[in-house]
Parts: structure tokens; C-alpha cells; sequence
């Protein structure tokens, strides 16, 4: 009774008994002798109608001779409209019957409360006729001649009224059994649906269900699979996540683990030169569980940022100037390309410049002595867009689309010393999102160099006043610190 198949087929049969029951209601109470007489009546009294003939006819013969034709006429246009044995009288102002229909049993004179309810016919003022509709019941079915006797127009009436009854029950029960089909090929899919759902809860993230049935069912299911895709593709992103968060924590515990043992068995001596190599290692265990706390609450929107108009041009000045003396050990060069006015965008300061300094991190690492990086911002479309761009080893087509993933590597037989843990590029990936901004990646292929291209969203006009501000404070407070660093030289 909760299969949906069997609701829809109840829902089916349901409304199949009430339509025919409606039908039948709605038939009985039209189809009857008065509705029909007054439908009858009131169609003989519109312009042009039978009453307006009739009318016509005696003001033109002087009194009702040959008057017949015109009712008989009349007559047999209703035989294709009327399901009633009918009998259509003209009388005289006394009632005393002047027509009636053929082959019936006519009347010869009606009452005064009959003509009451029947149609007054006037010339010149004076009421010289009257105009009536008697039906008689007939069962519903096939029409029959006027002229059939009695008995054989009760029987075709019977067995048309049966034949009737037989059609319209074959009719429901073709409809319920058709109804039933149609139910259980509509709820198919969701019985598909069920058993997917059944099999990702028992871990089979490689299910899918078919996609089939209505425009809708196919949207469901190629919704549940892209979901079902999406939960393996993460399943399987958590899997190599911790095998690479255990195999980045096990080397340097495992070089703790060694020169402890070896200090304690006296193969090292307990010098502070050893202890420094034992406390790099807890360092580098430290920055990486902050990394990946960092990138843990900025994926998760919860790093809160503390967001203020700052000018980006003054920004990746600093940065530029700041990287400058790592790029020049290196030999590379170290271009900036910023324009002349400011490009104000509301960030937290420490976190973009922490993103720009992962991305500058890793083009010095992969650019070779003599290249080139140029750090450039430009604005475009009511956005900022920070570039960086080497000239090093680039990116092949295949690893773009993972770039930004965690623990990643381009080449993966870098050292760790030079080509870190892999981290750098997702932090600058979550920071820029958490800015409710973009990071993007090109290279024409490995050897060519690649870009990455940071876009944020600039700051509303009611800022700039704030920046132009703030950086007013900032220059009256670096030069009153070169006047107390000159103080203190003299």
C-alpha cells in the first residue's frame, strides 16, 4: 500500500470511477425532460425561430391552413437533437390540439395550466395559438425513429443502454489496468534511485543508476550520480590526503626518532649542533600542521579575515621589494609592472600578502638562474588582477587542472628541501577564495613558464578616501622614522 506504484494505480482508478460517475451524474441531470423542453422552447423563440414562422404564417394565410409542412419540417430537425420520444403540438387560443407530432398518441385538447407553460403565438395583438414541447422519457442509448413501434424501440433502447454500460465498464478496467503499467514504469526509477542510495550507504561509491524514465527522473538521477561522483572523487582525495599528510609527518619524526636513539646510544654526542638539526625538524613539523589548520578553516569559510581598503599598487610594491633580495641570491630577475594610480581592494593584508608570497615562492623555485618573474596588477572589468609570471620549467597540459591541489608536485623527484611539501599553492587557492576571489593558472606547456593570475574585487568609491587616508599615515610614519634612525647615526 506505500509502494508508489500502488498509490499512483489507486490515484488512477480513483479518478476513473469519479469521471464516469461525474459523466453519468452530470448526463442524468441535463439529459431530462424539463432541461431538454426548456432548451427546446427557448430555441423556438429566438429571432428568426419557430414562433416567428408560425407568426408569419397566420398573418399570411389569415388562420393555420397548411400549416403542417412548416411543423412537420420542424419536426424532423429534432429528431437528430432530442434522446426523448417528443410530440410537438400547436393548438388553437382554447387549447383544442390543431398539430401534433405523427406516429404518436395525439392529445386532443390541453388544459388551461398546460398552455399556461406552453408558448403563446400573437398577430396583431391577440393570442391566436400556442406552441408546446411534451417529452417523454426514453433510456439513454441510440436514437430510434418515431415511427418504430413500441416494443421494438424498448428493446434497441435496453440493449443500447446495456452496450453502453459494457463499453464503459471494459473502458475502466482497461483504464485501471493500463493505469497500473504506467504507475510502475513511472516509479521504476525511483526504485533505481533507492537501491543507489543503498549501495552509497554501503560505501559502494562506484554505483549509478541509469538515467531513464520522465525529463524530471533524468534530472534526479543525473543529479544523484553526479553527487555519487563527487562523493567518490572526494573519498578518494581523503585517501591520498592522509597518505600524504602521514608520509610528510613520518620523515621528519623519523629523522627525530633516529638522532635521539642515536644521541642516547652515544653514537652522537649531545652537542648544540645536533640539537639544532633535532629543533629544524620540529620546526618543519610546526609549519606543517599550520598549513594545514590554515588551509582546513579557509576551504571550510572560517578564517576570519581582517578585511580593510587597502591600495594594491602600495601592497605588491612592498612585496616586490621585499622578494628582491631572495631573487637576486638566485640570479633571476624580478619585474614589476603597476600602474601609476591606485587600485583599491578591500583585504586582509596579512593573508594576501601571505597568497602573493606562496605564488612568488614558487616561481623562484622553478625559475633558473638568468629567468625572469614579473609581479603585475591591472584592472579589468571592476576587478584587481595581480599577476605573477616566470619563464621556468611550466606546467604540462595534464597537471594544470591539479595544480592547486594539496600536497601536489609538478615533478615529483623535487627534493622536499627545494620543492616543499606541496601546500603553498592550495593556501594561496583558499585564500583568494576566502576574498571571494579568483586564482587561475596558464603555461604553454613544460619549459615555457606559467602565469598565475589572482583577481579580487575592488573596493566600493566610499573607500578610496579611507585608503588615500591610510596611506597618508603610512608615509608620515616612514618618514618620521628615517628622521629618528638619521638621529640616531648623527
Amino acid at each position: 500500500m506505500n509502494r508508489l506504484w500502488v498509490r499512483l494505480s489507486l490515484a488512477f482508478a480513483a479518478i476513473i470511477v469519479i469521471t464516469f460517475g461525474a459523466i453519468m451524474f452530470t448526463a442524468r441531470r441535463f439529459f431530462n425532460d424539463s432541461n431538454l423542453r426548456s432548451l427546446a422552447l427557448s430555441y423556438f423563440e429566438r429571432p428568426a425561430g419557430l414562433v416567428n414562422l408560425l407568426e408569419e404564417h397566420y398573418a399570411n394565410h389569415g388562420g393555420w391552413q397548411g400549416v403542417s409542412p412548416l411543423l412537420e419540417g420542424t419536426d424532423s430537425a429534432l429528431f437528430f437533437t432530442a434522446t426523448r420520444r417528443r410530440v410537438l403540438i400547436l393548438t388553437d387560443p382554447e387549447g383544442q390540439v390543431l398539430y401534433a407530432t405523427a406516429g404518436t398518441e395525439r392529445p386532443d385538447h390541453l388544459e388551461t395550466h398546460q398552455l399556461q407553460q406552453s408558448l403563446p403565438i400573437r398577430s396583431e395583438g391577440q393570442t391566436v395559438g400556442f406552441l408546446d414541447l411534451i417529452l417523454q422519457e426514453r433510456p439513454l442509448g441510440l436514437l430510434v425513429s418515431h415511427s418504430a413501434p413500441d416494443d421494438v424501440s424498448s428493446g434497441l433502447a435496453e440493449q443500447s443502454s446495456d452496450s453502453m454500460l459494457q463499453m464503459l465498464l471494459i473502458g475502466a478496467i482497461l483504464a485501471i489496468v493500463f493505469g497500473v503499467l504506467v504507475s510502475r514504469w513511472l516509479s521504476a526509477p525511483l526504485t533505481h534511485l533507492v537501491y543507489g542510495t543503498q549501495a552509497i550507504a554501503r560505501r559502494n561509491l562506484s554505483f549509478r543508476v541509469a538515467e531513464q524514465g520522465s525529463a524530471e527522473m533524468r534530472e534526479v538521477s543525473n543529479s544523484f550520480n553526479r553527487m555519487a561522483a563527487a562523493l567518490e572523487d572526494a573519498e578518494t582525495q581523503r585517501r591520498s590526503m592522509l597518505n600524504d599528510i602521514a608520509h610528510e609527518l613520518r620523515t621528519p619524526l623519523t629523522v627525530l626518532e633516529g638522532n635521539l636513539r642515536a644521541i642516547l646510544d652515544d653514537v652522537y654526542p649531545l652537542e648544540k649542533a645536533e640539537i639544532a638539526r633535532l629543533y629544524d625538524q620540529t620546526r618543519h613539523l610546526h609549519r606543517l600542521v599550520d598549513d594545514l589548520r590554515l588551509l582546513a578553516q579557509a576551504e571550510a569559510r572560517q578564517l576570519q579575515l581582517q578585511r580593510s581598503p587597502r591600495d594594491l599598487t602600495v601592497l605588491l610594491g612592498e612585496v616586490a621589494e621585499l622578494f628582491s633580495p631572495l631573487a637576486g641570491e638566485k640570479n633571476i630577475s624580478l619585474d614589476t609592472s603597476l600602474p601609476q594610480s591606485s587600485v583599491p581592494a578591500a583585504v586582509d593584508r596579512i593573508r594576501i600578502v601571505q597568497a602573493l608570497q606562496n605564488l612568488l615562492t614558487n616561481a623562484l623555485q622553478h625559475t633558473p638562474a638568468g629567468g625572469i618573474i614579473t609581479l603585475s596588477l591591472r584592472v579589468e572589468d571592476e576587478m584587481a588582477a595581480i599577476s605573477v609570471a616566470d619563464n621556468g620549467d611550466g606546467i604540462a597540459p595534464e597537471d594544470i587542472s591539479r595544480v592547486f591541489d594539496r600536497f601536489y608536485r609538478v615533478d615529483n623527484n623535487r627534493a622536499r628541501d627545494t620543492g616543499g611539501v606541496g601546500l603553498g599553492l592550495a593556501i594561496a587557492h583558499a585564500l583568494v577564495k576566502a576574498h571571494d576571489g579568483e586564482i587561475e593558472v596558464a603555461s604553454p606547456g613544460a619549459g615555457q613558464g606559467s602565469t598565475f593570475t589572482i583577481r579580487l574585487p575592488l573596493a566600493q568609491a566610499g573607500h578610496v578616501q579611507k585608503i588615500a587616508a591610510a596611506d597618508k599615515d603610512k608615509r608620515q610614519n616612514q618618514a618620521s622614522s628615517k628622521r629618528n634612525q638619521t638621529s640616531v647615526s648623527l
